[in-house]
């Protein structure tokens, strides 16, 4: 479907989003759209179909900015609580009715939704979970309770591992933007990838690990032993198995690289051949997004919509949404050389306006609608469900890479 509505503006200069286009008024879903999941429920049935689909609601344009220190998520507690706007944020982010629909579902057994409500559930996820519940959520979706992993926390936690002096570089660098992310805060981050390691000395530690873990912090409100439970199944449960984007040679991590690029190729080609000629490599883009999960690439409020979709539908969603992302930017990284494309790149996770967090929060809503509309191959996830032994000894060949593309084998 064409995405050409759905979109960040060509920039005024090198990299730099244009002001809005005039056009049909911008936001998140309406109070029609979040009150009648019968109206949502429409985008299954399109996504599922070879006819074409109408293009979702126009993104609100970004601009650069952000102060340091101005986070993105926020709420009484809330260790990113660091602006006026921000505090509004917990209350602002959803309407009354869709805070309503959750605190229904979260009345009835979240797990027992889930299962009895599926295509609902996802449905509303989508549209980003509130705040108040998202923890909740999470845990319940992962399947952490009862698990015996918080009672092995505090043995772990303290537990010398190869990997403790890395990560206490490591957590200086996790969150930088924001003030208050620091001191004890770094320290329960310590704790949890130092506890981690401990329990799976098999994958141990790599960086990206930290800001994983380190947003399931914020999530939680800085709950060090459920953190861990959490980052663990994520981790090493076979229904998520993100310790393949960490484990020596990064097996996992560049099976998605490969799996994305050719997705590339089917869906914008032309966005593809624009990044050869200008050499830019997929490992330049891809590589931050799938190592930290998005997390370190974009605002922090629309990191969290991301997320829930993420932790609800599985790893492989990233593909989708890796192509969302480049389907709206396409008209204007079409405009760009090598040294824009880069800077482009680097400076999204500072796109900013005057509605601040919201917005963010919105464009987050609005990019996961428009996943739906990305199809991954049944090849493509029998080829990411591959046992690792089954790649080649190339992997961190560019030729082999760009071979296997070519010849559109794997």
């Amino acid at each position: 479907p064409a995405a050409a509505d759905l979109c960040w503006r060509p920039p005024r200069r090198a990299g730099m989003p244009a002001a809005p286009a005039s056009g049909p008024e911008q936001g998140g879903p309406t109070g029609a759209e979040s009150g009648q999941d019968s109206v949502d429920a429409s985008a299954d049935a399109v996504s599922s179909s070879p006819a074409p689909a109408p293009a979702p609601p126009a993104l609100p344009p970004l601009s650069p900015g952000r102060p340091p220190g101005c986070s993105a998520v926020a709420g009484p507690g809330s260790p990113v609580q660091e602006t006026a706007a921000g505090a509004q944020f917990l209350e602002s982010e959803v309407s009354p009715a869709e805070l309503s629909k959750w605190t229904e579902m979260i009345g009835q057994g979240i797990r027992k939704y889930m299962t009895s409500h599926p295509d609902r559930f996802y449905r509303r996820v989508r549209r980003g979970i509130p705040q108040r519940f998202r923890w909740q959520v999470w845990k319940a979706k992962v399947g952490v309770e009862g698990s015996e992993l918080t009672s092995r926390y505090a043995t772990l936690c303290n537990a010398p591992t190869p990997w403790t002096a890395q990560i206490e570089i490591d957590i200086g660098r996790t969150f930088p933007e924001l003030r208050s992310f620091n001191g004890d805060k770094q320290q329960k981050l310590l704790r949890v990838l130092n506890a981690y390691a401990a329990h799976n000395p098999d994958v141990g530690y790599c960086q990206g690990m930290n800001f994983v873990a380190g947003l399931l912090l914020i999530v939680s409100d800085m709950r060090e032993e459920e953190s861990f439970a959490v980052l663990a199944q994520l981790m090493d449960d076979p229904d998520f198995g993100l310790s393949g984007f960490y484990r020596e040679r990064l097996p996992l991590l560049r099976r998605y690289l490969r799996a994305c690029d050719r997705l590339v190729q089917d869906t914008v080609p032309e966005l593809r051949d624009h990044f050869i000629k200008e050499s830019v490599q997929p490992a330049v883009y891809l590589h931050q997004w799938f190592l930290t999960l998005f997390i370190n690439c974009f605002p922090l409020s629309m990191v969290l919509v991301i997320w829930d979709v993420v932790i609800c539908e599985g790893l492989p969603v990233i593909l989708r949404i890796a192509v969302s992302i480049l389907q709206v930017l396409k008209d204007s990284l079409l405009t760009m050389h090598f040294e824009e494309i880069i800077k482009f790149f680097k400076m999204m996770k500072t796109y900013d306006d005057e509605d601040g967090e919201l917005n963010a929060f919105r464009i987050g809503q609005l990019l996961m609608k428009h996943t739906e509309h990305v199809q991954i191959p049944e090849r493509t996830m029998e080829y990411l469900a591959q046992n690792f032994v089954d790649d080649d000894g190339n992997l961190d060949s560019d030729e082999s890479w760009e071979a296997d593309i070519s010849s559109g084998s794997w």
